[in-house]
Formats: C-alpha cells, sequence, structure tokens
C-alpha cells in the first residue's frame, strides 16, 4: 500500500475470498482487516459471503486450483472495480513468496480483459520481511496458511 500510494495512486481495500475456511479462520482475517484499514486511512469494500459449497465444488472441478482460487478473487475484484468506477486493480497476493506468480498475473490480466479495468502487477516479495515486521508492530493477525481447505491440509502435512 505504501509503495502504491507514493507511486500516486490511491488505493481502495476490497476483501473477498469464499476459499477461506473454516468459516472462524474467514471471521478472523475479516476482523483484522476490518480493525487494520482505519488506522492507515484505507477505504474497504467488504464481501463476506463464504459458500462453502459452492467454493469447494469450484476447487475440486478444477485441474490447478490455485488458479481457479486467483481467477475467482481477481474476477470479482475487477467487476467490483468496473461497477465502482476504478479503472485499475492489483493483489496483496504479489507481496507473497509463496504464490505463484505467472498463475496470479494469468488471472488478473484475465479479469481485467473481461471487465475492461486494467490489472496492475506488481512484484512485492521483496517486502515480504518488512510486512511481516510492520503487521507483528501493528499488533495485526497474520494468517498461517493460504485460506483453502486443501492449502490447511498441506501445512499440516509438511
Amino acid at each position: 500500500m505504501e509503495d502504491l500510494r507514493e507511486s500516486g495512486y490511491e488505493v481502495t481495500g476490497c476483501f473477498y475470498n469464499p476459499s477461506i475456511h473454516p468459516l472462524k479462520e474467514f471471521q478472523r482475517r475479516a476482523e483484522a482487516l476490518r480493525k487494520w484499514a482505519p488506522s492507515v486511512d484505507l477505504p474497504v469494500i467488504m464481501n463476506e459471503e463464504s459458500s462453502l459449497e459452492s467454493n469447494l465444488k469450484m476447487l475440486l472441478n478444477s485441474s490447478n486450483r490455485c488458479l481457479s482460487c486467483f481467477t475467482d478473487r481477481m474476477g470479482f475484484t475487477a467487476e467490483m472495480c468496473s461497477r465502482m468506477g476504478f479503472d485499475q486493480f492489483t493483489s496483496t497476493l504479489s507481496i507473497s513468496p509463496y504464490q505463484n506468480h505467472e498463475l496470479l498475473k494469468h488471472a488478473g490480466e484475465k479479469a481485467a480483459a473481461l471487465s475492461n479495468v486494467s490489472f496492475i502487477y506488481m512484484d512485492f516479495r521483496e517486502n515480504y520481511k518488512k510486512s511481516i515486521q510492520m503487521s507483528r508492530d501493528a499488533d495485526i493477525y497474520r494468517q498461517p496458511y493460504c485460506g483453502c481447505l486443501f492449502s490447511e491440509r498441506d501445512r499440516y502435512l509438511k
């Protein structure tokens, strides 16, 4: 967010991730954002609808669950941007060294093409350690896994 603002962008957050499981984890992440956003003057669009059944169907019917999740999230965000008159969007996922950035970029560009807004891909991975320290300093909850049922499982299998 700091980098974007320093580059002249006005930033609005968007919370949408129906893949987060279990429901308590979903609620914990939403609450963390709601508490933190005012401290950095960040307006946020919150979508707290979560449908385990439809999300699991999407993930199970996909040959690449991460791409399906990225496509869903980017599609929602791009559509929301289009409806609200925003002309660009990006993703906080681009700070993570654990995400597949090629898939992320592909999903963002596809969503942008379908919604007539631009996807801005910026590789923020160099800020990953700084983001961890910033969230600790601000006492912000940090999730221990990506979010979906499968990533939770994989976390414990390792």
